[in-house]
């Protein structure tokens, strides 16, 4: 999927007000009557960015909310990974098994 922002030059975290300001811009500068191909490439690239940004937040966030809401809910999302198990290495683990068997 990064073809679709490498094709439209935009980064993923890009805001849909740039995205479509950037589509609009190439859409002016490749014509479909001079460049067909080329213009074919970046609406299906566009198009594909729009659905799949529809798609995210209906599936993580269904209400309709303002866009800074939405935002703000998605990174909140992403913040509820649990963090708080601690990771153990090989060694520590080891330990842990040899605790258990003295007596």
């Amino acid at each position: 999927m990064l073809i679709h922002w490498i094709r439209l030059g935009l980064s993923p975290d890009a805001e849909d007000e740039d995205i479509r300001n950037r589509y609009l811009e190439l859409v002016r500068k490749y014509s479909p009557e001079k460049h067909p191909e080329r213009f074919k490439e970046i609406t299906a690239s566009y198009e594909a960015i729009k659905d799949m940004r529809t798609r995210l937040e209906a599936r993580y966030l269904p209400m309709k909310a303002s866009r800074q809401d939405l935002k703000t809910r998605f990174l909140e999302l992403i913040k509820a990974h649990d963090n708080s198990r601690k990771r153990v290495g090989l060694r520590q683990l080891l330990q842990g098994c040899e605790r258990e068997d003295t007596p």
